[in-house]
């Protein structure tokens, strides 16, 4: 599923035209002043998703572990 959320949000960057087909390959790139300011949205809200959603994966890999231990436990007293 992830897979395919990634290919949504990299059609919606194509869409809004912010990625084009050819060099340098991001709009924003060609002027240094809109470089700038493109590198400095990636540091701050790219950075910002990518540990969000690294924290969420994690935090769900606990409670599955945590599930299927409880679950594991359940049968063992049967």
């Amino acid at each position: 599923m992830s897979a395919f959320g990634a290919i949504l949000l990299a059609f919606e960057h194509v869409w809004h035209g912010e990625v084009v087909p050819f060099f340098p390959f991001l709009t924003n790139a060609v002027n240094p002043k809109n470089r700038a300011e493109m590198f400095t949205e990636m540091a701050t809200t790219g950075v910002l998703m990518a540990t969000l959603i690294t924290v969420v994966w994690i935090g769900m890999l606990v409670v599955v572990h945590f599930a299927e231990k409880k679950a594991a436990e359940e049968v063992t007293e049967s």
